[in-house]
C-alpha cells in the first residue's frame, strides 16, 4: 500500500476530516489532499508529525522492510549503529529519494557516489601534500 493511502487510512480510521488533520501537521488542506492522493510526499517533518500523532512508525509508513538495510549495513566495515547520528534533511531527502528507484538506478547511483567520493579524496591528499 502506497504512503498516500496509509495516511488517508489513519485518518479516517481516526474519523477526522482531511481540514482536522492539516491544522494539527500545520498545513494546508490541500497539500493534504496532495499527500494523500500521492501527487506529492509530505517531507520529512511532516511525515514524523504523522507517525507520532497515529503512533506508527515511519517504517510503516513506507512499508520499510528490514531485511533492505542488510546489504547497506554489509557492505561498509565500519557501520556502527552505536556511532549512528540523526540524519540532515537533505540526508533524510537522499535516502527517500533512493529508496523509490528501480535497482538498476540504485546501482548507478552507488557507483556515481563512488566515483565522487573517490576523486573528492584524490583532490584533498593533493591538496595536503602542497
Amino acid at each position: 500500500m502506497d504512503i498516500g493511502k496509509k495516511i488517508r487510512n489513519l485518518r479516517l480510521h481516526g474519523n477526522m476530516r482531511q481540514e482536522d488533520l492539516a491544522k494539527i501537521l500545520g498545513v494546508s488542506k490541500s497539500s493534504m489532499s496532495n499527500y494523500e492522493r500521492n501527487y506529492c510526499s509530505p517531507p520529512p517533518d511532516i511525515l514524523k508529525k504523522i507517525a507520532d500523532y497515529f503512533h506508527v512508525s515511519l517504517d510503516y509508513l513506507y512499508d520499510y522492510d528490514a531485511s533492505h538495510g542488510l546489504e547497506l549495513i554489509k557492505e561498509s566495515t565500519d557501520y556502527n549503529p552505536a556511532d549512528a547520528t540523526v540524519l540532515s534533511k537533505d540526508e533524510w531527502s537522499v535516502l527517500h529519494y533512493y529508496k523509490r528507484l528501480r535497482a538498476e538506478n540504485k546501482d548507478y547511483i552507488k557507483g556515481q557516489m563512488i566515483q565522487l567520493y573517490l576523486k573528492q579524496t584524490k583532490g584533498a591528499k593533493k591538496d595536503s601534500s602542497r
